[in-house]
Formats: C-alpha cells, structure tokens, sequence
C-alpha cells in the first residue's frame, strides 16, 4: 500500500491540497451560504427528526423548498451520521435576509442569505455542528472523486501519466469544486459515483468484464440513480459501454448475465424511489413537481445560449455564495486560456488519431466526449424548464471534462518539457484556488464595521427612526452615467435596545425628484439586522446605489434616505424625529451627477426652428447659451416658456442662476422667473463633463400686466453673494451685452 502510494506521490498529494484548500472553504463559508446549502440541509434534518422523507405540496411553503423531491440517498446518510445532533434551532439559524439579492453578483450589497448570529461560532453545536459535520463528508467525497479521475486517466492512458496529474490537479484546484465540496449538497455524492461509473466502464473496456465489476458497476449506478435524477444519464452510457464491448470480445453471455445483474440490482435498491414518486405525483422523476415548486419559466434555446452561457461558463469555474460573488476577471481569463487550448488541443489529437486510423485509442475518450454531450443536453433541457443555468451541475462529469482538458493542454507542449510546464501550469490553478477564499468569500460576509466615530468630512443627520439614528451620512458627489453605481456612507447608532429588525432604504432622485435607482436593506448592507445592532454603537454601512438604464440626464443624483419594517415586499415607513421628539422630514443629500450613456447622442441638442433667428452668447468662457429669438403675442396671466441651450466650454467656477427676465420701455422688470439651470437639477457647480443641455424657463405674466410692448433678457448671477453680481456675458463676436443681459427679443401683450 505504502509503495503504492510512492508510485503516486504526485497525485497524493493534489488530493492532501484538496483536502486542506476544501476544508478552507467550508469554515471561511457561512452556514447556508454555499450555494442550495440552505434548501438542501433541511431534508437530511427531516428525515433525521422524522424518520420520514418529505411530501412535496405545491403552494406549501417548506424549508426544503423544491430539493424535498430530490431522489433520497444523500439526504439520508446525512440523517443517519446526524440523527444524533440536536437540531431544534434549525428555523432560527436559517432565518432569511428579506432583502438578499440572490444570482446578482454586480451589486455589491446584501450578498447573505440569512442573518447570521454569534450563535454559528466555534465550538459548533446543534444546526451549526450538523452542517459543518456534513461539509467534512462532502469533502471526502470530493477527495475520493479527485483520486477516481487520476485513476481514470491512468486507465486511458496508462503511457501518459501526466495526462492523469494535471487533469486531477484541473478538478482539485477548481475554486467551484472545492466551494461545492465543502458544502451540503447532493452533488457532492454524485460526483464520486458517476466518475466511478466512468471509470468502471473505462477497465471493462480496456480488460474485460468480470464478476466482480459486474457488481461493482450494479451498485454504483444503483446508487447515482437515487442520489440525483442526473444520475440516470449514467444508464446510457453503462448500456453502450457493455454492447461495444460484447461485440469486440464477442462474450456475449456473459454481457447479458451483467445486464440482468445490473437490471435487478437496481430494481431492487432503486426502482423504489421512482415507484413512489409515480404514486405520490404521477411522474417516476418528481422534476415537474421540482419546477412547480422552484418556479417554471419559457425561454427560446437561442435566448438561453446567448443570455446565460457566459455565466454557465463562470459558475463552473468560480461563482460563490448565492450565485453572486464573482472572482476578478483575470482569473476568468487564465480559466478561458486553459479550456480554449484544451479543446482546441483535444481537437488537434482527435485528428492525429484519426488519420493514424488509431481507433482504439479514440473509443474511451469517445465515450467521456459523449457522456459530457448527454449531460449538457440534459441540463440545458433542465433550464429551458426552471432556472437552473450554473456550470456547477456538470460537474458529474468534471473527471470526464478535466481528463479531455488535460489531454489537450499537453498537446501544446513537447513531451521533455511537461514535466516543468506542469508545475507552471498547476502553480496558478493552486494559487487562484489558495487565495479565494480569502480574497473574494470572507470578505462578503465581513460585518459593518464598528467605529468610534463619524468622520469630519461626513454631514450630520441625528434623524432617529424608532430608536435607529442616521447620525451622519458621507456622499463623494461623484460623476457618471446611467446605470452607474452611485457610492454613499451611512453611520447608524441604535439608542436602545431593538426588538424588531428595521430595514433602511435609500432612493437615487434625478430630475424632478423622479427615483432612478434604490437599495433596500438592513443596516450593514445586510450583515446588521438591528435587532443585534449593539446598543450606542456607530456602524459604518456603504452601498453602491445601481442607478437606472434610462433616465433624464445630465442630473444631480440626490439621495433620499429613510427606515420602516419590511414585510411581504412592502414597507410601513418610520418618520425620523429630531433629538427633541419634532418631525425631522425627508434625509435629501446631494451625491453626484449623471450623464448620458452616450454623451454624443445625450447631449447633442439644437436649438433649430423655423424661421426664427438664433441668438447665442458667451458666459466668461466657460458656457455658450443658445435661444430662439422671441417674437410673441400673449395675453396678461400667460406663461411664455424660454427654451434655452447651454453648452458648457470650460469650468463655470461658481454655482450660477439663471435669471429671465420680462422688461417694459423705461426697463422695469414686471416678470421674472429665477433658478439654477434644469429647475437646480443640473447646477452650475457640478458641469464636470462638457454637455450641451436644454434648460427651459417658464415666464409667468401677471393678470394685471397691461397692453404694450416688453423685452425678455437672460443672464446668470451667483445668489451666494450679497450684491448678486452677475456673470459677464458677450456675442460670439467678443462684444459685451449692456447689464450683462442678453435680450431675447420681443414679446406683444394684447388686452384680454
């Protein structure tokens, strides 16, 4: 055994790595946080405390939601290894985060699943210890299914052991892999047995079929089949393995005698499961009952393959938590240079095969290629059915597709150099898988922090919301563009002690106050439900506001914040009060400005008209405005609409307002409207990107203005000083306008 294990050092240990980089995994990845952890772990604890597998009901919410009709071996040697754990404070370890934004790995808010407690921290117990206790199964199988692929890669190529090496060390230093392994999962147990399948089929191939493989390949398959329905797929490829075979050895016989062998062991220890699922729901799969539950959708094929196979992609190599926290692009782009020269690798020894005529060495690896299509097709089924699309669930057939990889890869290097170029190809694999944890899965879950105080630069607040304080908020006035992210701080204090959960909402206003974007939450982007908020204590909670794809623009971003309770989607709203008990209104505070998505098409305006005159002028350089020269007739109490065009050419220096104003002969202003451009939506001191703009003022006439000829003039002046100066204005020329005004033209007042 020892000698054995010598032989094999290298492949010992990539699966001690594994073992220690899964284990990583498992204790850095909250309870229920691993993906399906929080449906899957309720039915082991069901059938732990019941002794019962659970009844799916449509419309009967169950902690196990659509995993309760999953086929049962996996859940049920979790029960029997934690029947012993007690479980009672299941419902309040798994209580749900209402405000989690599950599958969406872009925002960078309430990535958690559930609210989490010091109640999950070491020493383990109850609920707690069960999971973990799980997680370290899950990691055994992952081991065991690491050593299976090495062990079939040296069956398909027992002269290139390196094939072998480098496709176990492709499956163990999968960040995914190791994420799933260290989780509960039912996957975890079909991995280790469909890969044995692959692997029992791969020897009777290359040295016949005996007894002891007969029954060796009769449990297995048995028990794919009633861990996961994807276990079936297996049957097609036992039956094509067995029939090729029997027609090269020409043992006809004894083939049948391994059929009927594999025919009745399963309908002993597996036809069951189907039987009762025939009685319970009238289908032998329970998948319809599985969608009704999880939730059906209709999608076209070339819909899914265009929308969702980049992310099918990504969640085969790493996409943690709930389908929502992505690794850094580079480390997609290795995975996408690893799997391009694999295949194209594959391709390139598919065809030397071929025209050696080599067809012996194609059929094992024929049928791996073939095992991985039927696979895909199935899931891709599965998808068009519910919404299922993560790369995960091929990993049935990760042996399979890591073998094909590696054999690729190795075709790009010269033999005596393979051996050096394989530590340089695993050296990354390792490292990514090494650091993930750390770098991309700890840190979601990290708490708020606590800090002692708010920062100088942050404004005051001290709006209390039923004992939740907004003490200060910190916005960094940024600029960009729709469908941006808007960055803002809040600091939250709890004045007493909670007894409900208060969540908080922050609302992005554009123009006219209208909402562009919006985030829900408990304090801490999630990781603070107030009822554990620590009582006097200072949290600094950040967020990403994900503004809107289409709206108004160039804009001031404002951003209303506000508290209430959360229930069933909806919000009761609590009014802040002041330090005195008074009403405190609405929390406004300025946080930026957005542009265009395309600046060219957004902000390409003209201020054209038929047979009318443009005026234009200069505002010290750093603005030219545009009008159409007026020529009115109007009656007293109308209101004459002045469509101005800004289009900024240097820094305004100063926050300006705009002033139109409606003159008589002697020059007394009789009408007047006054305000920054854009009504203040767009002020003068946040033109950061050179935008043309189009800014109308509404001139309101006073039902007692009498008949006669007036003159409507525009400027800009700063109202944050006493004496109102106004900005200097001249033609394009260079010559200035009297007053610094710019005449409009004229305007006729009829008697009524």
């Amino acid at each position: 055994m020892i000698k054995a294990l010598g032989r094999h050092r290298v492949a010992v240990s990539i699966v001690g790595l594994f073992v220690a980089l899964a284990t990583t995994y498992s204790l850095v990845t909250p309870v229920f946080e691993a993906s399906d952890e929080i449906s899957h772990y309720p039915v082991v604890d069901h059938i732990a405390t019941t002794g019962q597998f659970p009844v799916q009901h449509v419309g009967v919410k169950t902690l196990w939601e659509q995993e309760g009709s999953q086929p049962p071996l996996y859940y049920l040697l979790g029960a029997v290894l934690t029947f012993w754990i007690d479980t009672r404070d299941l419902e309040s370890i798994q209580i749900l985060n209402p405000h989690a934004k599950l599958g969406i790995p872009l925002d960078p808010d309430n990535k958690n699943m559930i609210l989490h407690s010091d109640a999950e921290a070491f020493p383990w117990h109850g609920t707690t210890l069960a999971v973990h206790l799980l997680r370290l199964v899950g990691i055994a199988l992952g081991a065991t299914s690491v050593a299976l692929c090495y062990m079939l890669g040296l069956t398909i190529w027992p002269d290139q052991p390196r094939v072998a090496t480098l496709a176990s060390a492709l499956m163990a230093f999968n960040p995914m892999f190791l994420f799933i392994s260290g989780s509960v999962n039912n996957d975890t147990l079909i991995i280790p047995l469909a890969t044995a399948t692959l692997l029992l089929c791969a020897r009777i191939l290359q040295s016949g079929l005996t007894f002891r493989r007969s029954i060796a390949l009769a449990i297995v398959i048995s028990l794919a089949t009633i861990t996961k329905i994807s276990g079936l797929t297996l049957l097609p490829l036992v039956g094509l393995a067995l029939l090729i075979y029997a027609w090269r050895s020409r043992r006809w016989r004894a083939t049948i005698v391994a059929a009927l062998i594999i025919g009745g062991v399963w309908l002993v220890f597996a036809s069951w499961w189907y039987i009762r699922n025939m009685l319970l729901y009238g289908e032998l799969l329970g998948t319809d009952m599985q969608v009704a539950i999880a939730g059906g959708r209709h999608i076209a094929i070339l819909d899914l393959l265009r929308d969702e196979s980049y992310g099918f992609w990504v969640s085969y190599w790493a996409l943690f938590g709930a389908v929502n926290i992505l690794a850094d692009p580079i480390v997609y782009w290795l995975y996408g240079i690893l799997s391009a020269a694999g295949l194209l690798g594959s391709a390139i020894w598919i065809a030397r095969r071929i025209r050696a005529k080599e067809w012996k060495q194609l059929l094992i690896p024929g049928l791996l290629a073939l095992q991985i299509l039927v696979v895909l097709i199935g899931l891709i089924r599965w998808t068009l059915m519910t919404y299922a699309s993560q790369g995960r669930l091929m990993f049935p057939v990760i042996a399979a597709i890591s073998l094909l990889l590696a054999q690729g890869i190795l075709q790009w290097i010269p033999e005596r150099f393979q051996k050096m170029n394989l530590i340089a190809l695993t050296a990354p694999l390792l490292a990514i898988a090494a650091f993930s944890p750390f770098v991309y899965i700890a840190p979601t879950y990290e708490r708020a922090p606590i800090v002692a105080s708010v920062p100088t630069g942050a404004t005051p607040v001290g709006a209390n919301f039923d004992g939740l304080e907004l003490v200060a908020v910190e916005a960094q006035s940024v600029s960009l563009r729709e469908a941006g992210f808007v960055p803002i701080t809040l600091y939250w204090r709890a004045t007493k002690p909670l007894d409900k959960n208060i969540s908080v909402f922050i609302h992005a206003l554009g123009r006219n106050y209208q909402e562009v974007g919006k985030i829900d939450s408990y304090p801490g982007a999630g990781t603070w439900p107030t009822k554990r908020l620590p009582t006097g204590t200072i949290i600094k909670d950040t967020y990403q506001i994900e503004l809107n794809d289409h709206f108004q623009t160039p804009t001031v971003i404002r951003a209303q914040i506000g508290a209430g309770i959360w229930r069933d989607g909806n919000y009761t709203t609590i009014d802040g009060v002041n330090i005195q008990g008074k009403p405190f209104g609405d929390v406004i505070v300025e946080a930026g400005v957005a542009y265009p998505k395309d600046m060219q098409a957004g902000c390409n305006l003209s201020a054209q008209a038929p047979g009318r005159s443009i005026i234009k002028a200069d505002f010290e350089e750093f603005a030219v405005m545009s009008a159409i020269e007026l020529s009115e007739r109007v009656s007293p109490g109308d209101t004459i609409p002045v469509r101005l065009i800004w289009e900024q050419i240097g820094e305004p220096g100063g926050n300006w307002t705009v002033f139109v104003q409606l003159q008589d002969d002697s020059g007394t202003t009789v009408a007047q409207a006054d305000s920054p451009p854009l009504n203040n939506d767009y002020p003068t001191r946040l033109w950061r990107i050179p935008c043309r703009v189009e800014d109308t003022h509404e001139l309101v006439l006073p039902t007692t203005l009498k008949p006669g000829s007036y003159y409507v003039l525009v400027g800009l002046y700063d109202a944050s000083q006493p004496t109102y100066p106004r900005a200097s204005v001249t033609d394009l020329t260079g010559a200035p306008y009297p007053d610094n005004a710019v005449p409009l033209g004229s305007v006729i007042v009829e008697a009524p």
